[in-house]
C-alpha cells in the first residue's frame, strides 16, 4: 500500500514541471508578470515542494535505483525546459523573419531598407483606423525591424481619441500621417482600401517616398530641356509626363527650361534632363551645357538614332562617341513579349549605383543609339547596360529586311549606356562632376533618382516613345 501512494506522488510531481513551464512560456509571451503567470508558476513550485517534503519521509528512499533514475529524469526535464525556455525567450525578444520566395516579395526594396538603417531622427506613422488592416500592419511592422526604434508606428480610433484626430485634423476614417518632430505628412486619405497599385492605398512606394521627403532639408530641382524637340512635358504622344510624375511622387520640383531664352543653365538646377532631341544645338546652347557641367552640374542626354545634334565636341572632352547605326536584337527575347528586332532586350547591367539593383531583370530600349567610350584623363568612365551576343548596330536605316552585314554593321554586345565622373585632375577646367550617360530601366521598387550627394549627368542613346517611371523616358523593366 505504501509503494502505492510513493508511485501516485510520483505521478502528482510530474505535474509540478509542466506548470512551471507554462509560467514561464506565459511570462515570455506576454512580456508581464500576468496573475495567470505568476499562478501556474507558484503551483508548479508548491507541487514540487509537497513532493519533495513527503518523499523525504519514506525510509530508504533516496537510496533506492528508482529514486536515482527519478532523480536524472528531473534534472534532464528541467534542463530541457530551460532551454526551451531561452529559446522561447530570444524568439520574442528578437524576431527575425525570412523570405524565401524567389522574387523576394516580402523584402523590402534595397533603397528602403538603406533610408531605414541610417534614420538620424525619430519618425513615426499614426493610421487613423480602429480595424488595424492586417496588410497595412504587416508593411509597417517590415519598416519597424529595419527602422528600430526611430521608426514607431501606431492605430487610432478617432472616435475614441478626438484629441489625437484633432491634431492631424482628421475627418474620415483610414487616414494616415507621418510624422517626424514638428513635421506632418499625409501618406493616404481616409477610405482608401490597401493595395499594390502605387496610386491607391498605402504602398511601400508611398511610404518610402513620404520618408524621403519629411526627413529631407530641401527638395532637388530638375529642369527638363525644351525647344528642340525633345519629348514634351505635357500628356500626348511621346511625352514625358509619366517620368515627371514619378521625380514629383518623389518629391522633386520640376522645371521646363528653354536655354534659347534663359541663356544659362540656373543656379539652382540639380540635374538637367535632355529627353530626345531632334534640332541641332546652337554654340550659346551648347556652351551654356559646357558651363554647367563645368561647375559640377548633373546631365541626363538620350539621343535618338542618325540624328547630330552638334554635341559631338562636347561629348568628345568625356570620351564619348556616338554611333549613328540603330540597335538591333536578333536573340527573339522580345518576341516573348509582342516585340519586334528594333527593341533591343538587356539583362547585362554595369555595377554603378544606377543599375547594380537591376540583377537579372530584362529591360527594353526599342530604337535605341549604341556608344563608344575612350579613356580621358581625369575621366572615369563605367558602363551600365549591354546588348546581348545577338544584337548589332544596323547602318542601313531604310531597308525593309534587317540583316547583319559585317562591312558596313557592328557585332554586339554594343553598349548603350554609361556613367561618367570627372575628377579635379581633368585637363579641362572644371569642378567635379558627374556626366554619365545612360536610359535608366524602371524597376517595380523605388528607383534612384539625380540627387546632390550622386550627382549623375547622363547621355543615353537610346530613347523611345514608351516612357517609363524614372528619369528615363524610354526603357522598361519585366521580371525574368
Amino acid at each position: 500500500m505504501k509503494i502505492s501512494k510513493t508511485n501516485n506522488w510520483k505521478y502528482i510531481f510530474w505535474l509540478g514541471p509542466l506548470l512551471i513551464a507554462a509560467g514561464v512560456t506565459a511570462r515570455v509571451v506576454s512580456a508581464a508578470w500576468e496573475p495567470l503567470t505568476v499562478g501556474l508558476l507558484i503551483a508548479g513550485i508548491v507541487t514540487i515542494a509537497l513532493w519533495v517534503l513527503y518523499i523525504s519521509y519514506e525510509q530508504g528512499f533516496w537510496g533506492q535505483r528508482s529514486t536515482q533514475a527519478s532523480t536524472n529524469a528531473l534534472i534532464s526535464t528541467l534542463a530541457v525546459l530551460l532551454i526551451l525556455g531561452v529559446i522561447n525567450f530570444l524568439v520574442v525578444r528578437y524576431p527575425t523573419r525570412i523570405d524565401l520566395t524567389e522574387s523576394k516579395q516580402f523584402t523590402l526594396a534595397p533603397q528602403t531598407q538603406q533610408i531605414l538603417r541610417n534614420l538620424q531622427q525619430p519618425v513615426k506613422v499614426w493610421v487613423f483606423d480602429p480595424t488595424q488592416n492586417p496588410q497595412i500592419k504587416e508593411l509597417l511592422e517590415s519598416y519597424k525591424r529595419e527602422g528600430g526604434q526611430n521608426f514607431q508606428f501606431e492605430f487610432v480610433d478617432p472616435l475614441a481619441q478626438p484629441g489625437k484626430a484633432g491634431e492631424f485634423s482628421i475627418t474620415s476614417i483610414g487616414e494616415i500621417y507621418l510624422q517626424s518632430g514638428d513635421k506632418k505628412q499625409e501618406l493616404q486619405k481616409g477610405g482608401t482600401a490597401f493595395g499594390s497599385d502605387p496610386n491607391q492605398g498605402l504602398s511601400e512606394i508611398k511610404l518610402t517616398n513620404g520618408l524621403e521627403e519629411i526627413l529631407s532639408t530641401r527638395n532637388p530641382t530638375v529642369y527638363f530641356l525644351q525647344g528642340k524637340g525633345e519629348r514634351p512635358l505635357q500628356e500626348g504622344q511621346g511625352g514625358i509626363q509619366q517620368a515627371d510624375k514619378f521625380l514629383k511622387d518623389k518629391y522633386y520640383i520640376t522645371e521646363p527650361l528653354n536655354l534659347a531664352e534663359s541663356k544659362e543653365v540656373p543656379a539652382n538646377a540639380d540635374a538637367v534632363i535632355i529627353a530626345g532631341p531632334d534640332k541641332p544645338f546652337a554654340d550659346a546652347e551648347i556652351k551654356a551645357i559646357k558651363a554647367y557641367l563645368d561647375r559640377g552640374g548633373s546631365v541626363l542626354l538620350m539621343v535618338d538614332p542618325a540624328i547630330n545634334l552638334g554635341l559631338d565636341k562636347l561629348l568628345q572632352e568625356w570620351g564619348v562617341k556616338l554611333d549613328t547605326r540603330l540597335a538591333i536584337d536578333a536573340s527573339g527575347t522580345g518576341q516573348r513579349f509582342g516585340l519586334g528586332p528594333t527593341v533591343p532586350t538587356v539583362r547585362n547591367y554595369g555595377q554603378h549605383p544606377i543599375t547594380q539593383s537591376f540583377g537579372s531583370a530584362i529591360s527594353f530600349y526599342p530604337f535605341s543609339r549604341p556608344l563608344e567610350t575612350t579613356n580621358v584623363e581625369g575621366v572615369e568612365a563605367e558602363p551600365l547596360i549591354w546588348t546581348s551576343q545577338e544584337s548589332w548596330a544596323e547602318s542601313d536605316l531604310t531597308t525593309k529586311k534587317l540583316e547583319f552585314d559585317p562591312k558596313t554593321d557592328r557585332q554586339g554586345p554594343l553598349l548603350l549606356g554609361v556613367a561618367l565622373v570627372r575628377s579635379n585632375t581633368a585637363s579641362t577646367p572644371s569642378t567635379p562632376s558627374t556626366p554619365s550617360l545612360s536610359p535608366i530601366p524602371s524597376s517595380a521598387t523605388p528607383s534612384p533618382s539625380p540627387t546632390t550627394t550622386t550627382p549623375t549627368p547622363t547621355t543615353s542613346p537610346s530613347p523611345t516613345t514608351s516612357p517609363s517611371p524614372t528619369t528615363s523616358p524610354s526603357p522598361t523593366t519585366s521580371p525574368s
